[in-house]
């Protein structure tokens, strides 16, 4: 992964057997295969194998007791996509139910990972004054 991360955003429809287009810089800097599991805000998430990896050290170097559900939610519902070669992903159909994912799909680079959410709920098209307000303080709660 480069050194600044990923970053942009891209939307791309979803076809009728569940494939879609993975942006090239995303691919590029993920490299293959790609992780994609469940995220708690009802979007996907897209890790690296090196990514993922290190969640799932970090998630195994915790009491067995308290990481068990979250290993076997974030585990469990993954999966390893490889890149066909017109840079399409086939997204396990569970994923897509769970995110609300049917037709459009904005992939949102997020620094070590990238988000998959549903067109219809693109948080970058959400951005309103009381949200921008809201990153605004935290930023400066986290000396940013």
């Amino acid at each position: 992964m480069s050194k600044n991360g990923l970053v942009g955003n891209h939307t791309h429809s979803l076809d009728s057997k569940n494939r879609v287009f993975f942006p090239a810089k995303f691919r590029e800097e993920l490299g293959s295969p790609i992780v994609i599991t469940v995220n708690p805000d009802k979007c996907l998430t897209a890790y690296s194998v090196v990514q993922w990896d290190s969640f799932v050290e970090t998630l195994s170097s915790h009491s067995k007791s308290r990481t068990k559900e979250l290993k076997r939610v974030y585990c469990g519902a993954a999966q390893k996509v490889v890149p066909d070669g017109q840079g399409r992903v086939m997204v396990d159909k569970a994923l897509l139910n769970f995110a609300g994912m049917s037709d459009s799909i904005t992939f949102i680079g997020c620094g070590d990972c990238v988000e998959m959410w549903p067109e219809s709920r693109n948080p970058l098209n959400m951005l309103d004054d009381d949200l921008l307000a809201q990153l605004s303080e935290t930023m400066l709660e986290l000396d940013i």
